[in-house]
């Protein structure tokens, strides 16, 4: 069974279009090897590989209460279905993951009988080609709060995420890297500098700087680029960004005389 949701995580209800979403079934990922021929050598010379986009597949069944109900249901999926407005599908069975997706071809509902029909959606993914949590890092993991499932890579250790020390670790559950540039999260440091403060990742060697001062008052947000108090700073930084690993990434803060909270907020990344 699969459920759908708009851009902002509002449910579809399904039972207004007579529809009934059976299955999803993610392609594996679509590599695109960069080679270059070199005559007189057998093979290719590999450069690496990109993802595209990641094609999906979605079954549904149509039921009308008769012919003429079932063909209005049908002119309302068109426009449910329509392949300029991209949305959330989450399994049942993985329903603390979501993929998002975007009509990629035609189809058309093939009829069963004179009042239900099934088909498939073919689809892709919009954006990235993983699945997503719905939860960030900043939900509680406990049994209650809902979203969460067993395949998420949560472990039984406490994993914070937010600090006031200058040295810490950040776990990453998913299996994908996080970073800054395309997947979402965000960075915030609030702490006392006189003239610099370091952010770095020891697991993957990166290291974000900031040049100037820092007091009790400022709020310092880092994404891809940072800014101090809403107002940008990118100029005083070495322009460089933060990623984490999967698994555990050990943190060390530099050049700061105290510090009231670093929170990392981002969502986990899956390839299935």
């Amino acid at each position: 069974m699969i459920r759908l949701f708009d851009e902002q995580m509002n449910e579809v209800d399904l039972s207004k279009y007579g529809l009934e979403g059976l299955s999803f079934r993610p392609f594996s990922l679509p590599p695109e090897h960069n080679t270059d021929k070199v005559p007189g050598k057998p093979g290719v010379v590999r450069n690496g590989v990109d993802l595209g986009p990641r094609k999906c597949e979605a079954d549904f069944i149509v039921e009308g209460t008769n012919f003429n109900t079932h063909s209005l249901f049908r002119s309302k999926l068109f426009d449910l279905f329509d392949p300029t407005r991209p949305f959330y599908v989450v399994q049942e069975e993985q329903v603390g993951k979501r993929w998002f997706v975007v009509v990629s071809s035609e189809w058309t509902p093939e009829r069963i009988n004179p009042s239900v029909s099934e088909f498939t959606l073919p689809l892709e993914t919009y954006d990235l080609p993983y699945a997503e949590s719905i939860n960030t890092s900043l939900t509680p993991q406990t049994f209650s709060t809902p979203w969460w499932q067993l395949g998420m890579g949560l472990i039984a250790e406490d994993t914070p995420y937010t600090f006031n020390t200058s040295s810490f670790r950040v776990y990453n559950p998913g299996n994908v890297i996080i970073d800054p540039f395309y997947c979402e999260m965000e960075i915030t440091i609030q702490a006392v500098c006189s003239s610099y403060i370091e952010l770095i990742n020891q697991t993957t060697g990166d290291k974000w700087r900031y040049d100037g001062a820092l007091t009790s008052s400022d709020t310092v947000k880092l994404k891809y680029k940072a800014k101090k108090n809403n107002l940008s700073i990118y100029r005083s930084t070495n322009r460089e960004v933060i990623t984490l690993m999967p698994g555990w990434n050990d943190m060390k803060v530099n050049g700061a005389s105290s510090i009231q909270n670093i929170t990392f907020a981002f969502r986990f990344y899956y390839k299935g």
